[in-house]
């Protein structure tokens, strides 16, 4: 069954599915849009597609099967319940939610709905990280294992300036980029704790680098290293250190030489995974929750310190 899904907020991200639905996928089929931005509409205007100001009216349609979320942080959980009550299954920009609470009750309200709860997390569908995990042999230990996540914010956020507010984004580095490196360790390695976390903030108090200590239940080391002030352009990797001495290392980004250019086929496999996920009725939040959960985490122990 094809999937019809409409996009709510189609900022900085937004084209990575657009380009997704429009020129490579045939399902999900792209059938609406919503923006508060008239400007930001006007293409699809112009391509006769349906545009929306109030994302309310978008979800009254009855010939919408699912929405993308795709806007600032703090308003993740609101439109997330709106669309789910109205029978949409969701897939939602990350982080889910901005805290517990509101990521154990979108959980709940999906269950309760039969409706989908998927968090995009584009980098466990990385080529290179999904290559890297092919080389793991059954019998191969796992000893260590870091991932690096580092950028110059400013880059990357473009005209999406809520990015750098941090009660739109719930944070700084580890709120935004966190959950992409939790969710990339944790989709091999399963259930991760934080151990420590050496924060680093600006004057504003935005914490702008972090090293972050985890370790999995059967006791693996796992080093983070995230920065939102990186110098020399990106960094984003996972090295795993193997007790026969082995090494595998998986970086994101060999090859793709133009800036974000990774991303195109990470957001096609999204889209892949999400009409899976909402045809089978087996995601209900489980994997956001739990990102959301490390996140709250990494701030906890940075308290609990002081």
């Amino acid at each position: 069954m094809n999937l019809r899904v409409g996009i709510i907020g189609m900022g900085v991200i937004s084209k990575f599915y657009v380009h997704a639905l429009q020129h490579k996928l045939s399902n999900p089929t792209l059938i609406a849009v919503c923006d508060l931005s008239e400007e930001r509409l006007k293409p699809f205007m112009n391509d006769g597609i349906p545009c929306y100001q109030d994302y309310k009216e978008m979800l009254k349609r009855d010939d919408i099967d699912a929405v993308i979320i795709n806007v600032p942080n703090d308003k993740h959980y609101e439109i997330c319940r709106d669309a789910l009550l109205m029978g949409k299954h969701v897939c939602c920009e990350k982080p889910m939610t901005m805290n517990m609470e509101e990521a154990d009750d979108l959980v709940r309200v999906s269950i309760d709905s039969g409706r989908t709860m998927f968090t995009a997390f584009h980098r466990r569908y990385n080529i290179h990280f999904v290559e890297a995990l092919k080389q793991l042999e059954p019998d191969d230990e796992i000893v260590k294992v870091t991932a690096s996540y580092l950028e110059k914010i400013e880059e990357h956020a473009g005209d999406d300036k809520w990015y750098l507010q941090p009660d739109r984004c719930g944070g700084g580095c580890i709120a935004d980029n966190g959950p992409n490196v939790y969710d990339t360790l944790a989709f091999f390695l399963g259930h991760l704790e934080v151990v420590s976390a050496d924060i680093s903030r600006n004057e504003h108090g935005v914490d702008i680098e972090a090293r972050v200590e985890l370790v999995t239940t059967s006791g693996v080391p796992v080093s983070v290293h995230l920065d939102w002030a990186y110098p020399n352009g990106e960094q984003k990797d996972v090295i795993m250190y193997l007790k026969s001495g082995r090494v595998i290392e998986a970086d994101m980004l060999a090859g793709f030489t133009e800036f974000k250019s990774s991303l195109y086929h990470e957001y096609e496999e999204i889209l892949l995974d999400f009409a899976a996920k909402a045809a089978s009725g087996t995601c209900h939040g489980e994997d956001g929750r739990d990102a959301v959960r490390l996140v709250h985490d990494t701030y906890q122990v940075e308290t609990l310190k002081i």
